[in-house]
């Protein structure tokens, strides 16, 4: 059976959804992977290379370990969606901070003893500039959503216990439409979530009902309740 080609293990990421990061790889250039995510007209903005992982052979084995490891870590962190068959479709997006997906791909490279071959990508000064601007609209939108996020809304009754999605330990207690308690302090959503992140610029656009779930469901996922007059 013939080797299979080698290529390169990528870290994309996108300032449209900051809270991601795409793990695939590509047996051509990386610009030329990037040209094609980022050709759709419904992106704001495009895909950039954070890191790349060259992989002499193997490629595909290497891509699903990864993939596979990050999932034992924790299968919450990969994004899926039921299709029409009710399976789930399995997306190469997984909401890691880069950092940290970096250090995944770390990991792997140490056991396969080719560490050298794994690099960052230098950030380009347009790239810059649209993760600022991002992150100003980002930072907009997070105060609408915080604004119009209402336990109420959703029939969350005071005293429901919800989850840090990062750490199902982490438990809060909703106090009212609005705030949640954690170690007798009130907090709103996104206040309790820059303190697990231990995230402390206040411009991170950290959106809370992302962070949190209840009975597995991300908070930010929950449909609003009709109530009947």
């Amino acid at each position: 059976m013939a080797e299979e080609k080698p290529g390169i293990i990528y870290i994309l990421t996108n300032p449209s959804f900051p809270n991601y990061v795409k793990i695939g790889k590509t047996t051509r250039d990386l610009q030329q992977r990037l040209n094609e995510l980022s050709n759709p007209t419904c992106l704001p903005f495009s895909f950039r290379g954070y890191a790349v992982y060259k992989v002499d052979k193997n490629l595909d084995a290497v891509e699903k370990a990864i993939h596979n490891l990050i999932d034992k870590i924790d299968y919450d962190l990969r994004a899926r969606e039921e299709v029409d068959s009710g399976r789930l479709r399995e997306r190469e997006f997984f909401a890691l901070d880069a950092d940290n997906a970096f250090e995944v791909l770390r990991e792997v490279a140490v056991l396969r003893n080719d560490e050298h071959n794994l690099t960052k990508v230098k950030q380009t000064k347009n790239e810059k500039k649209e993760e600022e601007i991002a992150q100003k609209v980002e930072v907009q939108a997070q105060k609408l959503r915080n604004e119009n996020f209402s336990f109420d809304k959703k029939g969350i009754s005071p005293g429901t216990l919800i989850e840090f999605s990062k750490d199902s330990k982490l438990l809060a207690k909703v106090i009212d439409d609005k705030y949640i308690e954690y170690q007798g302090q009130s907090y709103t959503l996104s206040g309790l979530a820059r303190k697990f992140l231990d995230k402390t610029d206040q411009t991170g656009g950290v959106n809370g009902t992302r962070f949190f779930k209840l009975n597995g469901k991300i908070l930010g996922d929950l449909p609003n309740i009709i109530k009947s007059k």
